[in-house]
């Protein structure tokens, strides 16, 4: 008769002793995940592009060496709650330049680059996220070397997006050499008109540099707004360092190479009702529609836009989710909108190519409702078959949304 300790651990047996999984892969979602990556990539591509595993026979895996170094100075200040919470995300949500400007409903980018494993997206084919927030899918595709296409209509998160690829091709010598005084560079930008101020700088590897500070600067800006023992100023000098850090970081690995990133570019005309790209000329869309329900994103970011100048009023009138003058309305509009939104996608995605909707449940709010069918059903109507569904749980929203579908379409 068998006992406790004769049974193998599940893992072992599911994948033999000669594979070790990466730190904190103990979701159920990312065990799915992990699972398709080991039963679709060959063992070379699983050591190249693998999001979940940390070593085959030994060999460590790109993911482990490019995000397993450490930088105490990027948790410096922090609370311990804050640094537990960073450092158990080292290898799924903090790694690269995602960790840059924390924001709220952003993807799982170790979801993002298992998505794009297992829907086979190769380097040098094209991404689009038609509602990019902050940029996750894009910056996570131009490390596998994929080149991508983002739209949103804040002009915030476009900037987000803009500073968190450019801080990957920072010119490393400048960066460690170039002296950023906190009090000039805080005296600088609040004068306003920065990224004017910023264009005219003729250097463009310093145009980098500064566009990172201040992404900075607006992000203790926000968070001056949230505390009260620290003014903007303080928080600004608490905070830039940890961005410079973050990404001295990953430029100093010696497996990170900006020669081998994919090229992003940001569709600044365009917004998810009406992309301004060809007909079936992308290779796969991943993508999520603002949780409008739960956040309210340009309230959200009211700080950063309205010193960006821009008219929080008029852009919420165009936010998906957030259009009409009650809940019913709205409601209605978001429906209508989002299956403009799978006509698009269906439109300018190549037939026998993947689109992935990323959609959280909250039927509280919707009146019963279930969001994730209705985006099925209209998936339906343009040619976008559902082939998988797979469930994730939702941490930190669990007062508006407990789990979320990951909705996998294929085109016909």
């Amino acid at each position: 008769m068998k006992s406790v300790c004769d049974i193998r651990p599940f893992i072992s047996v599911v994948l033999g002793d000669n594979i070790t999984l990466l730190p904190n892969v103990d979701e159920l979602f990312e065990l799915e995940m992990m699972w398709l990556e080991y039963n679709l990539l060959t063992k070379k591509e699983l050591l190249e592009r693998s999001a979940f595993i940390k070593s085959i026979d030994n060999q460590y895996t790109n993911h482990f060496l490019l995000y397993s170094d450490y930088n105490d100075k990027v948790n410096k200040n922090r609370s311990t709650a804050v640094q537990a919470y960073f450092e158990e995300g080292q290898f799924s949500t903090g790694y690269a330049t995602h960790g840059l400007f924390p924001y709220r409903g952003k993807f799982h980018p170790q979801l993002i680059k298992g998505l794009l494993n297992i829907l086979e997206v190769k380097r040098g084919d094209l991404l689009l996220d038609p509602m990019a927030g902050s940029g996750t899918a894009n910056i996570e595709a131009a490390l596998l070397g994929i080149n991508s296409k983002a739209c949103d209509i804040s002009p915030f998160c476009q900037f987000m997006i803009k500073v968190k690829y450019e801080s990957l091709t920072i010119d490393l010598s400048l960066l460690e050499h170039i002296t950023l005084d906190n009090q000039k560079l805080f005296d600088f930008f609040k004068q306003g008109n920065v990224l004017r101020r910023i264009a005219k700088v003729k250097d463009l590897e310093k145009q980098k540099i500064y566009n990172l500070a201040f992404l900075a600067w607006l992000d203790a800006l926000g968070y001056s707004k949230r505390v009260i023992r620290s003014n903007h100023e303080q928080l600004f000098a608490k905070v830039l360092p940890r961005y410079t850090e973050t990404v001295k970081t990953l430029l100093r690995n010696p497996h990170f190479s900006t020669e081998l990133l994919g090229e992003l570019q940001i569709l600044s005309d365009s917004e998810a009702l009406k992309i301004n790209i060809p007909d079936e000329s992308v290779d796969c869309v991943i993508t999520s529609p603002p949780y409008s329900f739960a956040i309210d994103y340009i309230e959200n970011d009211k700080d950063q836009l309205e010193f960006l100048g821009y008219n929080t009023k008029e852009l919420k009138t165009r936010l998906i989710g957030l259009k009409g003058k009650n809940k019913t309305e709205r409601l209605n509009n978001y429906f209508i909108d989002m299956d403009r939104v799978c006509a698009e996608i269906s439109r300018v995605l190549k037939k026998d190519k993947y689109f992935v909707m990323i959609i959280g449940s909250n039927t509280n709010q919707t009146g019963g409702i279930r969001l994730e069918q209705t985006i099925i059903e209209s998936a339906k109507k343009y040619k976008l078959s559902l082939i998988k569904n797979i469930l994730k749980p939702i941490k930190g929203m669990r007062n508006t949304m407990k789990e979320e579908y990951i909705l996998i379409f294929k085109k016909k």
